[in-house]
């Protein structure tokens, strides 16, 4: 989690993106246990208004990590 968090906070500097935001929604938002862990995590952070893109962001995050996995099976089984 601290690893996505700084790595999303560098890259959101980079990239000229606000970084505590994009710390909250690659790093610590993809890492939660879905819809609780989202408002858990944004009504810490006091950034509730994030939350349309916290769950668009579970949401594409779990299917890719489904469709990495399946792929990765193959190669590895």
């Amino acid at each position: 989690v601290v690893s996505m968090g700084l790595a999303s906070w560098t890259l959101g500097q980079v990239l000229g993106m606000y970084p505590v935001e994009t710390a909250i929604g690659a790093g610590m938002i993809n890492n939660s246990m879905g819809g609780t862990g989202n408002i858990a995590v944004l009504s810490a952070a006091d950034r509730m208004e994030m939350i349309a893109f916290a769950q668009m962001a579970n949401r594409l995050g779990g299917a890719i990590v489904l469709i990495l996995g399946g792929i990765l099976i193959q190669f590895l089984h």
